[in-house]
């Protein structure tokens, strides 16, 4: 499309001049190249039998069909040649790639490879497990009226084999309570005496009237969980068909299930007097528990805010993550082996203050030079490697941020030995999809390029576990580049930008001088989370609009040690504030942005930034754009689903078992810290883009933001996208946001 498409003055059929609609298809157009490309959801490779060189690989994607204006989940199958002189695995043959969008779980049989259960929603209402035998399905078992919707999510859900390969295990929701159905005509038994007392509990539906549980208050798990009923797992015979749904302990919703030859272990996340949102959120009190297959004898192995418990190979013990309960929301990570036989708990990788200087022993385990703890969400569901056919040999491989790089790691459990198997400079960002053998399979992606499958081969060199990869593809060659900005203290920034000026941005930069070129400073979320060397959809599509985007990491910050976590505790306001400002003034100087350019674009917590610097740094941004901004602390606390982040980032008491009552003077600090104070301070352009559905950080607040900045007379514009949570992640929300973040930007600098 030629700039001369985008002359002045001429307009369409329906009044819009040709320019402003040609520059709006421009910047769509551009969303869909930046956006289209495939993530990977899962993964699972397997050797050939009898060919060691030869690897079968099932992978499942998540795309977006633009043309049907959904996201779907499509399945895919490739074979692939290996030689241990190239960087590179051959492809040998690939299937045709088959929507998968209907499949909740699948997982093989530990017995036979052959056998794999299915989850599959046939339709709202329809729930069938699949066994397939050969890739034939040999049984299609309904079990709509047995639960509700499956829990495909990565907190609750898992699908389990038992070792024996006779039943499986998963989660669902509880069964719906019965509701109200017109009672059949009943003799008139008026002269009979009653028995029983008239408060006596009543079960089920009866009486032409709903079970009287139905209506009761039982929250959900918040954000992502909405109006979802929470989980119970859910065991499945193979042989018979029959489901079984456990009843779970007391104040406990169960998830993550694995077997054990007598029993089912799985996280069960604690609630008290409420249940607070769980997405995002590590610091939750949970424990890992036992019970037996048919529910009974419920045993809690460890408590804690413990998660992601996984079964070693041989039996004799599990791992799992442990996280400091509560204050901030997520920060570094324990990994402890628990001993079934013994019911002790050793930790195998401690919680690390700051960044190891030296390869050094801590706790009995050996820990690489430059360290930083471990920061991972969940494990892999299928972690376990065999190096070198010794079956004493359990190697734990997963998946974490080190610094601003997502990296690979390997738990030798035998020789204590945690070993780093990807490159941890920045120069691209790695991921384990799962394990099996000695083989591991995994995705990595850069700034300039989107996720693409490796796969590795797990070895044993000097006595140390070692991963030797392959890609799979070749990397495409595009124009973007990148660096590692390092500031003072633990400030790191990750910088992608256009080298030079070109067709896709000529009405940003068109000056050969990089000094000219727009920045657009983005900031993550949480505030405890971590931009890494990986694609970044947002940041592509800016950066080919011609901005140099830089991706702030300040203090708080996932990935440099937990004390760097903590220092931003009751320094929300602050500490973060004065680093994303040291972040972009840095590219300034370096003569990488033109400061008479600069953008901002944030969401969630650094939506709220955003509005501070909106009020307090009054002309440094042209325009901001803040996706769900955290606008007034005291409102929020009153309505998120996670009351406790408002706490506990101001450094106030929260307990999860007797929330806090939100008084005056807890209110007057948050109302302090409060982008709300200022908006007779802004005067900036101000773009707010809003879920409706929202839960955890509601719209009210922004809202009434929006309105108080109109009577001030300051120049804002609102969005609000129905239907849609807090990510703004469905398709329409998506694509509008990008869309309308890059037109207000055009108009904003313009001026």
């Amino acid at each position: 499309m030629s700039s001369s498409t985008f002359a002045s003055g001429s307009s369409n059929s329906s009044g819009n001049s040709k320019a402003s609609v040609d520059f709006a298809r421009f910047a769509r157009e551009t969303f869909e190249k930046t956006y289209g490309a495939p993530t990977y959801v899962a993964a699972e490779a397997r050797r050939s039998q009898g060919q060691d060189k030869v690897i079968s690989i099932e992978y499942t994607t998540s795309q977006r069909d633009f043309a049907r204006d959904s996201k779907r989940k499509v399945a895919g199958h490739m074979v692939l040649g290996i030689d241990d002189d190239s960087t590179t695995a051959t492809v040998l043959a690939k299937g045709v790639p088959a929507d998968a969008g209907s499949v909740s779980m699948s997982l093989r049989s530990p017995v036979d490879s052959s056998v794999v259960a299915v989850l599959r929603t046939a339709s709202k209402t329809e729930r069938f497990v699949e066994i397939w035998h050969d890739g034939a399905l040999a049984k299609s078992i309904d079990v709509s009226s047995v639960h509700g919707e499956f829990y495909g999510d990565s907190t609750f859900g898992k699908l389990a084999w038992s070792v024996n390969g006779k039943s499986i295990v998963y989660a669902a929701e509880k069964p719906e309570y019965d509701k109200a159905r017109p009672e059949p005509a009943t003799p008139d038994n008026s002269g009979e005496e009653i028995a029983g007392d008239i408060t006596d509990d009543i079960i089920g539906g009866v009486a032409g009237i709903a079970d009287p549980r139905r209506y009761e208050v039982e929250s959900d798990w918040g954000e992502t969980f909405d109006g979802k009923r929470p989980p119970a797992l859910v065991v499945l015979d193979v042989s018979s068909g029959a489901a079984r749904v456990l009843a779970a302990p007391d104040g406990v919703s169960p998830g993550q299930a694995q077997c054990l030859e007598e029993c089912i272990v799985f996280t069960g996340y604690k609630y008290a007097v409420r249940k607070h949102g769980i997405v995002y959120c590590q610091n939750r009190p949970t424990g890992i528990y036992t019970c037996d297959f048919d529910g009974g004898n419920v045993k809690c192995l460890h408590s804690g805010s413990v998660r992601s418990p996984r079964v070693t190979p041989s039996g004799k013990g599990l791992v799992f993550l442990s996280t400091t309960p509560g204050g901030p929301h997520a920060s570094t990570s324990e990994l402890i082996y628990y001993d079934l036989a013994d019911e002790s708990a050793t930790i195998l990788v401690p919680i690390i203050a700051t960044p190891l200087t030296k390869q050094q022993t801590v706790g009995g385990t050996q820990l690489p030079a430059g360290f930083v703890g471990i920061y991972a969400d969940q494990l892999p569901g299928e972690p376990w490697l065999r190096v070198g056919g010794d079956p004493a040999r359990e190697v734990l491989v997963f998946s974490s941020t080190w610094r601003s790089a997502s990296v690979v790691l390997t738990l030798d459990l035998l020789q204590r030995e945690l070993a780093l198997q990807t490159a941890a400079d920045g120069t691209v960002g790695s991921n384990v999809l799962g394990a099996n053998g000695d083989i591991v399979i995994g995705k990595c992606s850069t700034p300039a390029q989107p996720e693409m499958l490796v796969v590795g081969e797990a070895v044993c060199k000097a006595g140390s576990v070692s991963i030797q990869w392959q890609s799979i593809g070749k990397p495409s060659k595009g124009s973007v580049q990148w660096q590692v900005l390092r500031g003072e203290g633990q400030l790191e920034s990750v910088f992608v930008y256009p080298p030079a000026p070109g067709h896709d941005t000529q009405f940003f930069w068109t000056d050969d001088s990089a000094a000219a070129r727009p920045l657009a400073v983005v900031p993550h979320g949480g505030p405890h989370s971590t931009y890494t060397t990986e694609y970044n959809a947002l940041a592509a599509g800016l950066v080919q609009l011609g901005f140099g985007v830089l991706l702030v990491n300040f203090t708080g910050s996932l990935g440099f040690g937990q004390d760097a976590v903590l220092a931003q505790i009751g320094k929300m306001d602050t500490l973060s504030i004065d680093e994303i400002q040291a972040a972009a003034s840095d590219v300034h100087a370096r003569g990488e942005g033109d400061i008479k350019r600069t953008v901002y674009v944030g969401g969630s917590y650094s939506g709220y930034t955003g509005a501070l610097l909106a009020g307090m740094a009054p002309g440094f941004y042209r325009a901001l754009a803040l996706r769900n901004p955290v606008i007034s602390i005291g409102e929020n606390a009153a309505m998120s689903d996670i009351p406790d982040w408002n706490y506990a980032e101001l450094g106030l008491e929260y307990a999860f078992d007797a929330p806090p009552e939100l008084t005056p003077a807890a209110f007057t600090a948050m109302w302090r810290a409060s982008p709300a104070r200022l908006v007779d301070k802004v005067s900036d352009p101000l773009l707010l883009l809003v879920g409706a559905n929202d839960r955890r950080v509601p719209p009210p607040q922004t809202l009434s933001y929006f309105a108080r900045l109109k009577a001030a007379g300051a120049p804002a514009q609102c969005k609000v996208y129905p239907s849609v949570g807090h990510p703004l992640d469905s398709m329409e929300a998506e694509r509008d946001s990008f869309v309308s973040i890059v037109r207000f930007f055009a108009a904003a600098l313009k001026k």
